[in-house]
């Protein structure tokens, strides 16, 4: 990631809201971000997200008519990589839950060109392709995977003379770049069978991604039919049994131990804290009906609800009965909150823990010398 030149981040988008944050984090410097136009609209919202450094950019879903929008958006990035500045694009163009690289738009090639063919910016730009993974979408403490990776320099480049095909041309070899760590799916079969298998080891696999790719590139060798049947049956138990996590602690002594205070601590949990969560909920419902930044809006909804909501518990509690209740109601839902996911995976993974053994011991399968 350079750190002392103009640059253009070029990343996949699985996870819409928090991309942006992951990204940041990673980042070592200050970002640019572009998002859909359709955000804009109110005056209000548009001050607030230029704010914080967030610029349109229209869709032809978001109407013909504000294509033409977009000039002034490039035109402010141009600005920022004059300045050293660092761009940051979602080249997907729009945000879905899913673990394979999507088809890429023309806004990245767009605004490399623009910037390469500007004097003022030229050579000295570089795009960073990213790769962001996660082990899960909706799980509290999913493992985040991410990587810049090969820069993209002015020099890879030779036509200049038709914008058309240097975007082709860019997009070309910017997919290849990204696809060298994105997980591959045959889009021509299967592809529910594949997603379902990726998703499994990125949630519960150490070095998911990894294990992720060495299955995948075994499932695509030509030839390889008893690895695919094999792979394809392990798919089917997944969604026969609505597995969706692994745990490691099995039918161990310390999961027995562990079940009846996570009993304890999983009902204790949604009782202190199903209020916000739910409202929560229904906001982020109401707002998206449930389109790609549900699950962000609900995230955004709880970090303000969420802490209003204890001001309040604490409030009703020492009104009503004493600061010492007051201060252990505000202990209980928040310890509660904090140990409520891994509570529920405890108790799951006892439900389910002859599935999970047959799991173990197909994935064992899948990966035996001369399997396939």
């Amino acid at each position: 990631m350079p750190l002392d030149c103009p640059v253009v981040l070029a990343s996949n988008h699985p996870n819409a809201f928090l991309d942006s944050i992951v990204m940041t984090s990673c980042a070592g410097r200050p970002l640019y971000y572009t998002a859909r136009g359709d955000f804009f609209k109110s005056k209000i919202a548009s001050r607030f997200l230029y704010y914080i450094q967030i610029l349109p950019v229209f869709r032809i879903e978001e109407g013909k008519e504000n294509l033409h929008k977009n000039e002034e958006t490039f035109s402010y990035c141009i600005d920022i990589l004059k300045e050293n500045g660092a761009v940051s694009i979602f080249s997907e163009g729009f945000s879905e839950n899913k673990w394979e690289l999507r088809p890429l738009r023309k806004g990245t090639a767009r605004l490399a060109f623009e910037a390469w063919s500007n004097p003022g910016i030229s050579d000295k730009l570089k795009v960073v392709p990213v790769i962001i993974h996660y082990s899960s979408w909706l799980k509290m403490f999913p493992r985040v995977y991410v990587e810049f990776l090969e820069n993209i320099e002015k020099k890879s480049f030779t036509n200049w003379e038709e914008p058309g095909i240097f975007n082709k041309q860019f997009n070309e070899k910017l997919k290849d770049i990204l696809s060298r760590k994105c997980i591959a799916v045959d889009e021509s079969s299967d592809v529910a069978t594949q997603n379902k298998i990726i998703g499994f080891l990125l949630k519960n696999a150490t070095k998911g991604t990894a294990t992720a790719k060495k299955l995948q590139d075994k499932y695509l060798l030509p030839g390889s039919e008893i690895f695919k049947i094999n792979y394809k049956a392990l798919s089917e138990f997944l969604t026969r049994g609505n597995i969706n996590y692994d745990s490691k602690s099995g039918t161990s002594i310390g999961t027995i131990l562990l079940l009846l205070p996570s009993c304890l601590l999983f009902i204790v949990a949604w009782i202190y804290n199903f209020i916000p969560y739910l409202l929560s909920k229904f906001i982020a419902w109401i707002i998206t009906k449930g389109n790609d930044f549900h699950d962000s809006l609900m995230y955004c909804s709880l970090m303000l609800l969420y802490p209003i909501y204890l001001v309040i518990l604490f409030y009703c509690s020492v009104h009503h009965s004493s600061l010492r209740i007051g201060t252990e109601n505000l202990l209980i839902a928040l310890v509660s909150a904090y140990f409520y996911e891994s509570s529920k995976r405890t108790i799951w993974s006892f439900w389910k823990r002859k599935k999970l053994i047959i799991i173990r011991q197909m994935f064992s399968r899948l990966f035996e010398t001369n399997n396939g």
